[in-house]
């Protein structure tokens, strides 16, 4: 346990250097967007545009919310890659611990950094809220929070949140999945001596086993999706999403963690 938190830091700090990277070309862009809506340049000089209804700060606020529906997927599809590389290190998998294990603390490490940015979003966000309050006192005053949140209302809110959760972790499986399973495959056939030729294979094999998922997805989507969401009530049917993928989480762990440990060796580029 102890060979495995620490490791989990050492990934989690690795990997939160993007976060950091990713949070200032954020709060940059976001600064830079709303100075050239709020200024123009011409004549040699800036020119205040007053065509705008929001002032600075608020306005910078709300670029900077936005622009983490930009950066958010950027960080998501930089962590994809860099699991699937920290798994074929060998550096990394020299580490005192079992290959299954090492994959856990990847994905957890990841998964983490993802909830550090929205985090530090979120900071940065109500630090620019606060602070078109004091600047803009009528921004204050024109604020209203209206939170009517019943039980169902509440439960559903939760139920997206579990189901946005499972479905980025679903995706780093299957990922894991298709890059274990295609090099566990050609272990089984024979050699080339062409890497592109391996390459191609490989290729071929994971276009393969991506139509073998989405049939099977299709499968599960009518015999069990159609059984309990139509006829269920709506929050029921979210319910039931939320628990096949969590049992689907739980499948493609095993399967990885398995071939992981049996099947894909690491190596050093």
């Amino acid at each position: 346990m102890v060979m495995f938190n620490h490791l989990f830091g050492k990934l989690l700090e690795k990997k939160a250097k993007y976060v950091h990277l990713l949070v200032v070309l954020q709060f940059i862009s976001s600064l830079a967007s709303a100075f050239f809506t709020y200024f123009s340049f011409y004549s040699g000089r800036f020119h205040l545009n007053l065509n705008n209804n929001l002032e600075f700060f608020p306005g910078w606020m709300a670029l900077f919310a936005s622009f983490t529906f930009l950066f958010g997927p950027i960080l998501y599809i930089l962590t994809v890659v860099q699991n699937e590389r920290l798994n074929r290190s060998k550096t990394w998998r020299l580490a005192p611990i079992s290959d299954g294990t090492f994959y856990i603390d990847n994905i957890l490490s990841s998964f983490v950094s993802l909830i550090y940015f929205v985090f530090l979003d979120f900071i940065i966000a109500l630090g620019l809220f606060f602070v078109s309050i004091f600047t803009y006192p009528k921004f204050g005053k024109n604020l209203r929070f209206e939170l009517n949140l019943d039980t169902d209302t509440f439960l559903t809110f939760i139920c997206i949140i579990l189901l946005v959760i499972l479905t980025a972790l679903f995706i780093y499986f299957l990922v894991s999945f298709l890059n274990f399973s295609s090099q566990a495959i050609l272990i089984f056939l024979p050699q080339a001596s062409s890497h592109i030729l391996i390459s191609f294979i490989r290729i071929f094999i994971i276009i393969i086993l991506m139509g073998l998922i989405v049939k099977l997805y299709r499968v599960l989507i009518n015999s069990f999706v159609n059984l309990f969401l139509l006829k269920a009530t709506d929050l029921a049917g979210l319910e039931y999403v939320v628990g096949m993928m969590f049992v689907a989480n739980l499948i493609m762990l095993g399967i990885n963690v398995f071939l992981i440990n049996h099947f894909f060796e690491a190596e050093e580029k």
